[in-house]
C-alpha cells in the first residue's frame, strides 16, 4: 500500500515539472535591467582553530634559603630649624633697639676699673714701702743714736755708728726710689722730707762721732744741740703732728 502511494506521488510530481517547463517556453522574453538586483552574501569565511599547545613545566629544584642579617637602620637626626630671633622681628618693625653702645659703655667702664683697681694696687704697695721706711728711720732715731750717744769715747761711738751704715745707706737708697715712683705729689714732698731727716741725723752723728778731739764747751752743746734737732725732724716725718 506504502509503495503504490509513492508511486503515485512521484509521478505527481513529475507531472507538475513537465508543466512547469512546458511553461517557461511561452514566457515572453523579459529585460534583465528590469528586474531587481540581487546581492548574495559572503560566504563566511572559517578561522582556523587554535591548536591547543601543550606546556610542560618543569619544577625547579629547590634552592636553599640563605638569611641575611638586617642592617642596622640608620637614625637622622633632623636638625631643628632655627626659630626666628626677636631682634629680626624688631628690624623687619623698624622698632629694634641698638644694643651696640651699651656694649661700648660696659667695654669703657671694665677698662676704668681695671686702671682704677691696678693703681690701687700699686698705690698701696708703694704707701707699704713708705711705712718699712718710716720704721727703718724710727729705728735710727729713736735705738741707734741713743746708742752711739751713750758710749764713753768717740772711738766706741764711731765703731757702733760705722757698724750701722750699711743699714742706713740701704734705707737712703729706698728713699730715692720711694720720691721716683711716688703716685702723687704728695707721695714725692713726703719721701723729700724724709731723706732730708736721714740726712741732718746722718750728718750729726757723723760729726758727734768724729775722733777729733773738741775741747771747747761751746762747741760741744752746738753738736748735741744739731742732733736733738735732727731727730726732732726726723721724728716728726715719721709721725706728722695731728692738726
Amino acid at each position: 500500500m506504502k509503495k503504490s502511494t509513492r508511486s503515485i506521488a512521484t509521478l505527481a510530481l513529475g507531472a507538475a515539472l513537465m508543466t512547469g517547463i512546458s511553461g517557461c517556453g511561452i514566457i515572453d522574453n523579459i529585460d534583465p535591467s528590469s528586474l531587481p538586483s540581487i546581492s548574495i552574501p559572503s560566504r563566511p569565511t572559517e578561522s582556523a582553530v587554535p591548536v591547543p599547545t601543550e606546556t610542560v613545566t618543569n619544577d625547579p629544584e629547590p634552592q636553599p634559603t640563605v638569611t641575611e642579617d638586617p642592617e642596622p637602620a640608620q637614625t637622622v637626626t633632623a636638625e631643628p630649624s632655627p626659630e626666628p630671633s626677636p631682634t629680626s622681628d624688631a628690624d623687619a618693625d623698624g622698632s629694634s633697639v641698638t644694643w651696640w653702645p651699651w656694649v661700648l659703655i660696659a667695654v669703657i667702664l671694665l677698662i676704668v676699673i681695671i686702671v682704677l683697681t691696678r693703681r690701687s694696687s700699686a698705690r698701696k704697695a708703694w704707701m707699704d714701702r713708705l711705712h718699712k721706711a718710716k720704721s727703718e728711720l724710727s729705728w735710727v732715731e729713736d735705738s741707734l743714736i741713743p746708742q752711739v750717744l751713750s758710749k764713753p769715747t768717740a772711738a766706741e761711738a764711731q765703731s757702733l755708728w760705722q757698724a750701722a751704715r750699711p743699714r742706713i745707706l740701704d734705707l737712703d737708697r729706698e728713699l730715692h726710689e720711694l720720691g721716683d715712683s711716688a703716685p702723687s705729689e704728695a707721695g714725692t714732698a713726703s719721701t723729700v722730707q724724709g731723706l732730708q731727716a736721714l740726712q741732718g741725723l746722718t750728718s750729726t752723728i757723723d760729726a758727734e762721732t768724729s775722733t777729733h778731739d773738741v775741747t771747747d764747751a761751746d762747741a760741744l752743746r752746738a753738736r748735741r744741740a744739731a742732733v736733738e734737732s735732727a731727730r726732732a725732724q726726723a721724728r716728726a716725718w715719721i709721725t706728722p703732728p695731728q692738726r
